[in-house]
């Protein structure tokens, strides 16, 4: 099991390079409210209720070098590439998505606590809004200090524990169905809006439930099971990366607000839309040879 679309070993540094300086600018963005004198671009003839006439660059900026830098540096080869690392990967990235929704869910949890204080969650987290921001990078960050530690780790090992998954019964089943009705009722409350009070609470569950769906096994298990995961993570990790840098340039204040919340659901969903395409494809090759062969 090796790993596949990765970048040349050099691009770790240009990584490095890149998404140091990006940091240190978001946290002046974030905290400090600065913003790069003259990196403006008009979007409008007119300043607006909620948006204005310029338009600066600086936060996207920021976050542009944050997540090519992380992505550059997550998904370099290292010196050797072999069976290992591709293993070692795909834990980290499996280990990194669930820590990222158990930070989730364990924020969701403590939205609903009571508390004296005017703030709820982290502390830091003052809401939703600061949770989908660290949530734009968080799962990039925990993947590169999982794959460095066991890398490390494991340097005079040839083997690494395996992956451990959710059983397929019941889990798979109400991850999938729970997420298929979920999904369906948000459709329909778009396109004809629903007066319904649990509407918020549906959105909670639903990274929940594909993340059950994603981490559930498979009725048969192998190692090539394991390499469509693999490809399948790292496929869902730079689609929905891409998607992120893209809105990051075309949508601004609550329509990118938008996209933040969408990105907590991308990378299960991605993953499960493309491993599960992956099999269905593998399956039906599987069944034409046998045909082939019965008919000949």
């Amino acid at each position: 099991m090796k790993s596949r679309f990765l970048f040349p070993g050099y691009c770790r540094y240009i990584g490095y390079l890149l998404g140091i300086p990006g940091f240190v600018l978001g946290y002046f963005v974030l905290y400090q409210n600065y913003e790069i004198p003259g990196f403006v671009l008009r979007l409008r003839a007119t300043d607006t209720l909620f948006l204005k006439a310029l338009e600066n660059f600086t936060n996207e900026l920021a976050l542009t070098l944050v997540i090519v830098g992380l992505l550059l540096v997550a998904f370099s080869k290292v010196k050797q590439e072999d069976e290992l690392t591709g293993k070692i990967r795909l834990n980290a990235l499996y280990w990194a998505i669930l820590v990222n929704y158990g930070f989730y869910l364990l924020f969701t949890i403590l939205m609903f606590v009571p508390s004296s204080n005017q703030h709820s969650g982290f502390g830091f987290f003052d809401n939703y809004l600061d949770f989908t921001i660290y949530n734009l990078f968080v799962p990039l960050l925990i993947f590169i200090l999982r794959f460095y530690y066991l890398l490390y780790q494991n340097k005079n090992e040839y083997n690494i524990k395996a992956v451990r998954y959710l059983t397929n019964k019941p889990y798979r089943f109400i991850g999938k169905w729970l997420s298929i009705i979920i999904i369906c009722f948000l459709i329909v409350n778009r396109v004809f809006p629903l007066k319904v009070n649990f509407l918020e609470s549906t959105f909670i569950v639903l990274p929940i439930s594909l993340l059950i769906w994603a981490y559930s096994k498979e009725k048969t298990e192998d190692e090539y099971i394991n390499a469509t995961r693999l490809e399948a993570m790292q496929v869902a990790v730079y689609v929905n990366y891409v998607i992120l840098l893209v809105s990051n340039i075309l949508f601004y204040s609550s329509d990118f607000l938008e996209i933040q919340l969408l990105n907590l659901i991308t990378i299960p969903l991605i993953f499960i839309v493309w491993f599960q395409y992956k099999l269905h494809s593998t399956n039906n090759e599987s069944h034409l040879k046998k045909t082939t062969t019965l008919a000949l």
